[in-house]
């Protein structure tokens, strides 16, 4: 051995140090997102996803407490607003509606109603007349100086409008008009899907809700906003990592245990998979300014593969140096046709996957020169003690593939290419973002139970107009009004929402002073000002503005770019295709759809992932061609179709759709069966191979199969997609001795 070959695994040893500081001096200053937001792929244009970050209507949340005598629910409402929380502000809604009657009483006449708007405009002035007679009549109280200002109060009518609904207002919430309920609205200050923040604040809060439900065990609290879902899904995602991840470790290390009866195989496993998590790690931190906490998650199957090197190595150590160093080919081969797998992930528009990929590229080459450089140096041939069963059994099962017929893969190919048809023809793909979870039906219960009071539940669809100014989205706005009011009455939503239906545009104000000046000088309102012996007040000029307008619906007004976005919320779409089309004939108006886009981006993901597994196999193919020759290629290549095949029946089988996680799960399927075709097409002692890859298919099936159990859809199949495939390929790998051609070994490397 020379010089520099002893000093290689020293050298190792020393840049996984390094690599190690590095780590523990970046991991203190770094900030991991953890918004599941942040890691979706969009097909939005640039000044759309500007856009989408600032509307913040997801951060809303509402609070029904029933149960109690209307007294007692006050009562309850009252406790819980005077606990502050931190990052939670709750709305004041009579507060609001006070300033803006104020600002309409300091404005009166300026705004209109739109049937009022269409009277004057059409002449008909007696059936305003006619109203305001019956408000005169009526009990219900007058705006200071409204007869002078507004003799039609008709300041009086739009404030009437706004107000008008199932639920009635208070000074702090809203109450039923049966007053067997409090409705509370408010806003939190972080996004919901900032794991950690959005976690501590709906712990502050559930604690303030036990705290009334112990003071008053009859209540009943009904929660509805996007905060309590996001909390929900992660904390059952980290759960069941957790928990799973834990059973699935103890379960590998039995099995260690008991195949090789002694703690050694797990020091030397660690040995492998240390330097390959802080190589990884270290490579995401130094590629990506901000990773996300999810890419650990599905990094974590740098374990299943990285315990399969060090199998391998193990194994060809405590037989003897010559048989590791014919080994490490194969391990090199399978370790080549791994990168190739991953290095597409690279190309894909998907900020998660990319980090995978990086995390993986680095670890799995770390997890091979450890194998490489340090195995020899801590395990001596026939060290490492054996069980004799595992090994009795192995060689009994690689005794009996190795009397099977050729038949078998004819078989093989038949059966793949059965595989590849069926899910041609019924193969369905479901593209929604909302397979990254799933909220409990205690949860959808209450939401619906909220949203049926009519309370201010927005959907996540939205009409967006463009313009150059305030004052021309507000003008825009206001001519859209009618056409938005026949939608609605033809079912295409319930409500909508839009500062136009508080605010008008100057030229609006202007030219309703115009008609109102005109309308004065008619007879009907002649003989009506006589009658209450006024004077009809002068043209208005003191316009309202966004700049002097204090309703919270300015802030549906944004600046993107050079332009003014003005958002107009919608309630319960039914009709999201028809709106669509509608929508698509008007100029500078949009309708966005966050969800529908991401889904869009993940279809489009998805053909992508297809193309590059596809590519992936060809490329893995060729390798195998290069090093095993054409015939065993072809055997591998029928093998790995109809692993990854059936892996993908069986999961549409048991999902009744796939998904894009089925696809990511079926390249780390490729990656692993590909390992296995490596070591049965070599020219390695069939025995050791056989125990192996059983050792690194159990390990495999046993992290992978129990995330199958998980409650969120997405990481459920992702774990029953490796599983199948997994099993499956161990299964017939064997097969491929019928045909394995010698490998070409030249002082033991590539």
């Amino acid at each position: 051995m020379t010089k520099l070959a002893r000093l290689a695994p020293y050298s190792w040893l020393a840049i996984i140090i390094c690599l190690l500081a590095y780590l523990l001096l970046q991991l203190p200053q770094r900030q991991w997102s953890s918004s599941i937001t942040a890691l979706l792929p969009t097909s939005a244009e640039p000044w759309q996803q500007q856009l989408l970050t600032q509307v913040n209507s997801s951060r809303q949340l509402t609070l029904k407490l029933s149960g109690l005598a209307l007294p007692q629910l006050r009562q309850a409402a009252t406790s819980l607003l005077q606990q502050p929380i931190q990052g939670l502000s709750w709305h004041q809604p009579g507060t609001m509606l006070t300033q803006l009657q104020q600002q309409y009483q300091q404005h009166q006449s300026l705004l209109l109603s739109p049937q009022t708007l269409d009277l004057l405009q059409q002449g008909q002035y007696q059936p305003l007349v006619d109203a305001a007679w019956q408000r005169l009549y009526s009990p219900a109280p007058l705006l200071s100086e409204a007869l002078s200002q507004d003799p039609l109060l008709l300041t009086q009518q739009f404030m009437e409008q706004q107000t008008a609904g199932k639920l009635m207002l208070q000074q702090a919430w809203f109450e039923t008009r049966q007053g067997d309920a409090v409705v509370l609205y408010a806003e939190t200050a972080t996004d919901p899907f900032d794991r950690v923040p959005a976690s501590a604040l709906q712990q502050q809060l559930a604690q303030q809700l036990s705290a009334l439900s112990a003071q008053w065990p009859q209540l009943h609290i009904a929660r509805s906003g996007v905060l309590f879902h996001a909390v929900h899904a992660s904390a059952n995602a980290s759960f069941e990592m957790q928990f799973y991840g834990t059973i699935s470790l103890l379960a590998i290390l039995l099995l260690l245990v008991f195949s090789f009866r002694s703690a050694r195989p797990l020091l030397l496993a660690t040995v492998v998979l240390l330097p390959a998590l802080i190589a990884g790690l270290a490579a995401l931190l130094l590629v990506f300014q901000q990773p996300h906490v999810l890419a650990l998650v599905f990094a974590t199957t740098l374990i299943g593969i990285a315990i399969d090197y060090s199998f391998h190595g193990m194994l060809a150590a405590n037989q003897a140096r010559s048989t590791f160093s014919a080994m490490l080919p194969s391990l090199a081969l399978g370790l080549l046709t791994t990168l190739l797998g991953y290095l597409a992930l690279l190309w894909l528009p998907f900020g998660l996957l990319q980090q995978v990929a990086v995390f993986m590229l680095a670890g799995l080459v770390a997890a091979f020169i450890s194998v490489w450089l340090l195995l020899p140096l801590l395990l001596a041939p026939r060290q490492l003690h054996n069980s004799y069963w595992l090994q009795h059994s192995c060689a009994r099962i690689t005794q009996g593939y190795q009397r099977a017929t050729a038949l078998w893969v004819w078989l093989i190919g038949l059966s793949a290419s059965a595989v590849v048809v069926f899910l041609l023809l019924q193969g369905r793909f479901s593209d929604d973002v909302r397979l990254f979870s799933q909220s409990p039906p205690g949860l959808l219960q209450q939401e619906a139970e909220v949203r049926a009071l009519g309370a201010q539940q927005w959907d996540s669809r939205f009409l967006v107009l463009l313009a150059d100014s305030t004052e021309q989205a507000l003008a825009q706005e206001h001519v859209l009004q009618s056409t938005l009011t026949q939608w609605q009455q033809q079912g295409w939503f319930a409500r909508w929402q839009g500062l136009s239906q508080q605010l008008t545009s100057q030229q609006q104000q202007a030219a309703s002073q115009q008609l109102l000046q005109q309308a004065y000088q008619s007879p009907a309102l002649q003989t009506y000002l006589s009658q209450l012996q006024l004077q009809a007040p002068s043209a208005r000029t003191d316009w309202l503005t966004t700049a002097n307008f204090t309703s919270p619906l300015v802030k549906q007004h944004f600046r993107v770019g050079t332009q003014t976005a003005a958002i107009v919320l919608l309630q319960q779409v039914s009709e999201a295709a028809l709106l669509q089309q509608a929508v698509a004939q008007l100029p500078a108006v949009y309708l966005l759809d966050p969800i529908a886009d991401t889904n869009s981006s993940l279809q489009q993901l998805r053909s992508q992932l297809l193309t590059w597994l596809l590519l992936a196999l060809l490329l893995s193919i060729a390798v195998l061609s290069w090093r095993r020759g054409i015939k065993a290629a072809l055997a591998s290549a029928l093998l790995l179709t109809l692993a990854i095949g059936a892996a993908l029946c069986f999961s549409l089988w048991r999902q009744q759709h796939l998904n894009v996680f089925n696809l990511v799960a079926a390249l780390l399927v490729l990656a692993l069966a590909l390992d296995y075709a490596v070591f049965f097409t070599s020219t390695l002692h069939k025995t050791e191979v056989m125990q192996a890859v059983l050792l690194s298919a159990a390990t495999s099936c046993l992290a992978f199969g129990m995330l199958s159990f998980s409650q969120t859809p997405a990481v459920a199949s992702f774990g029953f997609t490796v599983f199948s495939g997994v099993a499956l390929s161990a299964l017939l790998a064997p097969l491929l001795t019928l045909i394995c051609h010698k490998e070409a070994v030249s002082g033991g490397t590539l």
